[in-house]
């Protein structure tokens, strides 16, 4: 039962065994998530984004042994974590913003840019991650730029 756990949740409730796209998935139900939460204060989404890092680290480590492969595709709660990370900071965000969100995350956690590459190489839940969390602040800080400079 607890390995059957471990696996039920780290691949996001059983999304992460869908073929070919499971980080696509993973990014979408991550969007939902996000969505979902963002009507809260900013301390309580954080409360949130702490408490599944927190669970997530050990979660994905386990879950990496059971599938027997180093961060397996099937594992996409980071992907989750990274979102939350991309939108805690802003108090609103209209719902069209959570598309432009999902494009831009995906992207950045694609081209794991520096120090999100180094961070991913880094053995166990830390380095499955953390690179998310790289990848959520380098969405936000694009989301920033973008309402700056182009919404004014």
């Amino acid at each position: 039962m607890k390995n059957f756990l471990i696996k039920f949740f780290s691949t996001s409730f059983g999304l992460g065994y869908i073929p070919f796209v499971p980080g696509i998935a993973g990014v979408i139900f991550g969007t939902l998530v996000a969505y979902l939460i963002h009507p809260l204060i900013f301390w309580q989404k954080g409360l949130i984004t702490l408490v599944l890092i927190m669970i997530a680290i050990p979660l994905t480590t386990e879950a990496e042994k059971l599938f027997q492969e180093k961060d397996c595709k099937k594992i996409i709660i980071d992907e989750t974590i990274g979102l939350l990370i991309a939108t805690i900071w802003f108090s609103y965000l209209p719902s069209t913003m959570f598309l432009l969100i999902l494009i831009v995350y995906g992207l950045f956690d694609a081209l794991k840019i520096y120090p999100a590459n180094i961070i991913e190489r880094i053995n166990g839940g830390w380095g499955i991650v953390m690179d998310d969390v790289v990848a959520g602040g380098y969405t936000a800080f694009a989301l920033i730029l973008f309402t700056l400079f182009l919404i004014g």
